[in-house]
This record gives structure tokens, C-alpha cells and sequence, in this order.
């Protein structure tokens, strides 16, 4: 396997009123090959650029998915911009979060821009995010649902503030227009109980409110902790959504 071949850039954000460092995994053969390609959004990008890259560029190697680029965000303040509404008194501090819809619009707004501006995209974006950031990937579902095809949400962390985040999802099912998404909920055994009893909730609704044009998945890995699941779950959610490509 040829060595990652990566870029990184720092956007200096009006949105979010800091600078933010961007990591770019691309394709070998890239700026010869003349293709567009699909763009996995990594939340949570300086702790997961490596290893999510490292698997699309072994699993596209072996046809198992098609070749993407990598496009992973670094964390600067994870309960401020990954989470729908405010947190009152989290772990006994101040109220904090509620940012979400801001990222967003960050991501649409500032970055999409420039990285389909710098690098040959096509219109396929998959967005993956673990605990707060499996929060916010829920939303954006939800959100904002024009801005990404795929979502892979590992372990997303629900309080009791979420709970709204969960009729939205079922409303969305429900009412929304049609759309082609395909959606991989995982999480490991979670010793907090109320966070996975909302998972299993958001299951729930999923099943419940099935559409033909709104494909998803749930696994539950019994053998992973918090710190690995995204190593178990990333993998198997990619072979979920390119089913079509031989598997070995």
C-alpha cells in the first residue's frame, strides 16, 4: 500500500470567530486521474485522521469502496459545536453548548467551499462523527439534510436535552420530502444506561417510520469500548453503504 498522501490548511472561520486546522487525506494518483470524488467530513479530526484514512485507502485499494478524500476537522471546544441546545450545569460547570446549527453553517458555509474549490469533489458528502460528535451527526440529518448523502454516527451521546432530537428525526421520517440517505448507528455497551436507551430509541423510530429511500443499519458491539468503537464501526459501515463493490 502506497504511503498516505495527505495536505492540511487552516480556515480562518467568521463563523465560528477562530481559526480552525483542516487535515486532507487524498487519493493516491489523485491529480493525474482526472476523477471526482466523494469526500467523507470527519468530525473529531485530529484524534481520527489517520486511522479513517488509512482504512479508505486499504479498502479502496481492494475495491471494496470506491476512492475518496478525507476532509478531517480539528476540535477546539467538542459541547460547544456539537450539541442542538444548551447544556445546562454539564459535569457541574456553567451552561455550555447548543452550537450545532452554527457548525453547520460552518460547514456549508466556509469550508465546503474551499476544500470543492481546492480538490476534484463530486457531490457525495458522508459526514462521521463519535459520542458528541455522533450527537451532531444525528442532527444534521435532521438540520440541515441537503448537506450530506451518508452519515456513520459512532456512539452518539444523547442527554436528556436530546430527547427533542429524537421526535425530529421521527418528524423528519415521517414528513419529509424524499431524499436518498443511508444512515450506520453504532455504539459499544454504554454504561451510562440512560444514554443507550435513547439510542435504542432513536432505533426505534428508524424502524417504526421505514422508508425505501432512507436506508440504515444498527449494530451494537458487544466487544468495543468507547475509545475503539470507531475502529470496529467505520469499517463496517463503509462496507454497508457500497455493498455493490466486491467484498473479500
Amino acid at each position: 500500500m502506497d504511503p498516505l498522501k495527505g495536505d492540511s490548511f487552516i480556515i480562518d472561520s467568521k463563523i465560528l470567530g477562530e481559526e480552525r486546522e483542516i487535515y486532507v487525506y487524498l487519493p493516491p494518483g489523485y491529480e493525474e486521474s482526472g476523477e471526482i470524488y466523494p469526500v467523507i467530513y470527519l468530525l473529531d479530526g485530529h484524534s481520527l485522521h489517520n486511522v479513517v484514512s488509512s482504512f479508505v485507502q486499504h479498502y479502496s485499494g481492494r475495491a471494496r469502496i470506491p476512492p475518496m478524500i478525507v476532509v478531517s476537522i480539528a476540535s477546539t471546544d467538542r459541547m460547544r459545536d456539537f450539541t442542538p441546545t444548551v447544556r445546562v450545569g454539564w459535569r457541574g460547570g456553567e451552561p455550555s453548548g447548543g452550537g450545532a446549527d452554527k457548525f453547520l453553517t460552518f460547514l456549508s458555509e466556509e469550508l465546503f467551499p474551499v476544500v470543492e474549490k481546492k480538490y476534484p469533489t463530486r457531490d457525495y458528502r458522508t459526514l462521521i462523527g463519535h459520542s458528541l460528535g455522533g450527537l451532531f451527526t444525528v442532527h444534521a440529518v435532521v438540520a440541515k439534510p441537503e448537506l450530506f448523502r451518508a452519515y456513520i454516527a459512532c456512539s452518539p451521546w444523547f442527554g436528556e436535552d436530546d430527547d427533542a432530537l429524537i421526535s425530529n428525526v421521527e418528524a423528519h421520517l415521517k414528513e419529509g420530502p424524499p431524499e436518498s440517505k443511508m444512515l450506520y448507528v453504532a455504539h459499544e455497551p454504554i454504561v451510562r444506561t440512560e444514554i443507550e436507551e435513547r439510542i435504542v430509541k432513536l432505533v426505534e423510530v428508524l424502524k417504526e417510520n421505514s422508508r425505501e429511500d432512507f436506508v440504515w443499519n444498527y449494530k451494537r458491539y458487544e466487544d468495543a469500548d468507547h475509545s475503539n468503537l470507531p475502529l470496529k464501526a467505520i469499517p463496517d459501515a463503509l462496507d454497508f453503504f457500497f455493498p455493490g463493490i466486491v467484498q473479500d
